[in-house]
This record gives structure tokens, sequence and C-alpha cells, in this order.
């Protein structure tokens, strides 16, 4: 995935992150300095009567020295995140707006795992066992519209245990007591024999992971703590707590997950049913149309921009959300190059 000094190198081999896409490229111009170790503890504005109240620089500060600096700029762009631009817009001071830091999304995460036998994937596929370790570690994925998605994942045996077996707001699955309709034939943490029994049958295992797409709820937010705070500002406090609809989708997709296990020929389904404080996917607590308008720009302060899965307006439907914030983040370069710089 890094690439090594022996093998294929991180361009050849990694996903569309920005680390090699967009951040080669930008310094290739020759316009950018990437200053690492730096933290923006604020954001400055100024008042004016042609524009009100706008953005003009941050204050940064070095994590390795504790050195402070400003720096001034014509535009401000905001791309910490779904928790740390929240936080930075509160520890700034800037104007109070009902929705900053609030509607967070994180697709309620869950996953499935099913064992088949060896007779059943010789069926299928031709050969003896399926090798969750080999090959790319999610290389199918099913969307529904209004549920969610369903991926396929793979990992080395630690992290397979660790991940699908170990977590699960169900307690033990030993200590739950079957329920008969229930799709899957486990529900929990799977521990002592019965893990042992389970990894015994690793290469023959398929997993699923299920992004929820949750909704909007203004009672899931990212706030401050009104003590507690680090070098850079008071920490942030995260709330989530996933709806009754919400359960309802993850209910259906764990179903559906279940179903296309059984129809495939698996033998044993555990579902792992994670509790929600699984924070991937975080997304939506600075929301477009609420927070900034349509180009990304904040309602409140001019020249500041918010470029990140912060702006997201919902969970998008279920679907990893990197590659859609990266099509929002160029599409916010292109109006602020045409409303600042053209």
């Amino acid at each position: 995935m890094n690439g090594c000094h022996i093998g294929p190198t991180v361009e050849g081999v990694a996903k569309r992150s920005t680390l090699v896409s967009y951040i080669p490229r930008a310094l290739s111009t020759g316009n950018v300095e990437v200053r690492p170790n730096t933290f923006v503890t604020k954001v400055l504005t100024e008042d004016s009567a042609t524009e009100g109240l706008h953005a003009a620089g941050v204050i940064t500060r070095d994590t390795w020295t504790g050195e402070r600096n400003e720096f001034r700029a014509r535009v401000i762009v905001m791309s910490g995140g779904g928790i740390e631009t929240p936080r930075l817009w509160l520890n700034s001071g800037l104007p109070e707006n009902p929705w900053v830091g609030k509607g967070l999304t994180n697709h309620w995460f869950d996953s499935l795992t099913g064992i088949f036998s060896e007779a059943a994937i010789m069926d299928a596929l031709g050969v003896s066992d399926i090798k969750p370790y080999v090959g790319q570690n999610s290389a199918a994925r099913f969307d529904y519209p209004g549920l969610g998605v369903l991926i396929t994942v793979g990992y080395g045996p630690g992290l397979y245990s660790s991940i699908f077996y170990s977590s699960s707001s169900k307690g033990y699955s030993f200590l739950n007591k079957p329920i008969a309709e229930a799709p899957w034939d486990y529900e929990g943490a799977i521990v002592g024999e019965q893990l042992k029994e389970f990894m015994r049958d690793y290469t023959r295992s398929l997993s699923v992971y299920l992004f929820t797409d949750d909704d909007v709820d203004q009672r899931n937010e990212v706030v401050l703590d009104p003590e507690r705070r680090d070098e850079n500002g008071f920490l942030p406090v995260i709330r989530y707590r996933p709806s009754a609809r919400d359960a309802e989708k993850r209910e259906q997709l764990a179903v559906i997950a279940a179903d296309i296990f059984r129809a495939a020929g698996a033998k044993t389904i555990i579902r792992s049913n994670w509790p929600p404080e699984l924070f991937i996917h975080i997304m939506s607590t600075m929301r477009m149309g609420y927070v900034t308008d349509a180009n990304c720009e904040a309602y409140q302060v001019k020249r500041l921009f918010i470029a990140d899965n912060s702006v997201l307006c919902n969970g998008i439907g279920g679907p990893n959300p990197t590659l859609t914030t990266q099509a929002l983040a160029t599409r916010t370069s292109e109006k602020i190059a045409m409303q600042y710089f053209s």
C-alpha cells in the first residue's frame, strides 16, 4: 500500500488519495508550499464597509517547536475534516450558526461474515478456498439507494479476527440466545474456542462491511468542551446516536447481506453488530446550504471557504466519501478562482 524501496512505488499501487494525486500536481506548479507539523489555531477576520466580515488570515502553531506564526491571505480554505473544521470555527470565535458542528453522519457501520464449505467454493469458483488475504481488500460493491452500501473486505488473519469477531454492541455471542427468524447463525463478539473454530475456516470465509446511509440529525454534533483544552484550543466533544430510521436501514442491509451469503452457499453466517462509536466516514458537520452557500463559501464570513467532507449535505447515499469530497474540493477551487482571482 505504501510502497517500498525494493518494490512498487506509492504512485503505482495506491488508490486516489491526495498524497498521490492532487498534492504532487500542486507542488509541480511551484506555487504551493507544504508546511508540515503546522496546526491552524485561529482564523483571523476583518470587517469592512464593502464586504462586511471576511477572513483575512490564520494563526498557526508549529507542533514541534511551539512557535506561532500569522499568515495573511485573500482567501482562507478550511479543510480539517468533519471534526477539526467545526472545532476551528468555534475556537476562532466566528459567528454563531445553529448548524456549525451539527448534523454529523458516519454511515453507522456493521459487518457480516459467511463461512463456506470447500465443496461450495469449488462449485462457485473452481478453487478450494477464498483466501481473504490475497488481492485488493475491497473488490466488490453493492449499492442500495436509500439504504446504503455493502462491500467485500479481506485482511490477514490477525486483523480479520480482531475486526470482524471482537467488537459488538450485543456483547459476547455465546451469551446471546439464538433468534429463530434471524438470517444469521451468530450475533455478537466471537471469543474462546468458538473463535478458534471460526478462524480454522479463515481461508474459506468472506466478510462484508455495511455502510448505512444514516440521516442528518441536528442532535449529532461536534461541540467544544467548556473546560478541557490542548495546545491548540478547546477540545472537541463528539455526540452521535443513530435514529430509529437509521436502525431500520442498517437492519435491512444486514438481512440483504445474509441472504446473499446464504444464496451463495454459506454454511455459517456471523453478524458483528458493531456499536455506533466506530468513526470513519465523518461528514456533514458544516453542511452546504446551511453553513456555506453552493460555492462552499461561508454565509457569515466572506472569503472563508470549506473544502472537506464536513460540507457534504448528508450521507451521500452510503458510499465512501473520498472521491465525492475530492470532486467538491476541485469545484470549490474553481469557484474561488472565478470569484476572487479572475
